[in-house]
């Protein structure tokens, strides 16, 4: 029988997985969780941020028996959740599964929080409520958050790089404190949307540890 900590783990590691796949997945105009974590650029990128950066933050104790759990149930056939769907209360779970482990030397995941940003960039109010476009054009209706919807409503993909990143951190009201504070953050978050602006986000991706 696996140990409450093993367990525990694989919940955590779950939740933060689900907020990693699911705004890359749509960006990569991939389906389900599944499809994400099977794509050549996704698979290793995200690979990495688990290795490095995510699973450090585990107990030793059960810790691999957790990592495998949890990505065999985000990866198996026919249940993996759908990306669009998990766009829904986002925020939320970012701020509190993948944000107070973001630093500025944790470098895939400040590349994965600009990605992030740049996607809901483009959430607009509609005649319906709230949307977002995605990589195909496809619109997803979006209901919940709406301080955080309005935040980003204010945002264009378009804006300069250390702008966006500035008011993004800033907005305490989303954040619950002005994340300008993080030694370091606003500068690593500029130079990856500016990355991302530059050379697109597949290949701002692959960069990410070379530099």
């Amino acid at each position: 029988m696996p140990s409450f900590t093993c367990v525990s783990s694989e919940l955590k590691i779950r939740a933060q997985m689900e907020c990693l796949l699911a705004p890359l997945g749509v960006l990569f105009e991939k389906e389900t969780l599944r499809d994400a974590m099977l794509d050549e650029t996704l698979r290793p990128f995200t690979g990495r941020i688990l290795k490095d950066e995510l699973m450090p933050l585990l107990p030793p104790d059960g810790r691999d028996e957790a990592v495998i759990s949890a990505c065999r149930l985000l990866s198996a056939p026919g249940v993996s959740p759908r990306c669009d769907e998990m766009l829904e209360g986002l925020t939320g779970n970012f701020a509190l599964h993948l944000l107070p482990h973001i630093t500025a030397k944790t470098k895939g995941l400040v590349m994965y929080f600009a990605a992030y940003i740049l996607l809901f960039a483009s959430v607009r109010k509609g005649a319906s409520g709230w949307e977002i476009i995605g990589s195909q054009g496809d619109v997803i209706s979006l209901s919940r958050e709406e301080n955080a919807l309005k935040m980003f409503s204010s945002l264009s993909c378009d804006m300069q790089a250390d702008s966006l990143a500035y008011a993004v951190l800033a907005d305490e009201d989303v954040w619950g404190r002005d994340l300008r504070q993080k030694e370091g953050l606003c500068e690593a978050l500029e130079q990856a949307l500016c990355d991302i602006q530059m050379l697109g986000l597949s290949e701002a991706m692959r960069r990410v540890w070379k530099a």
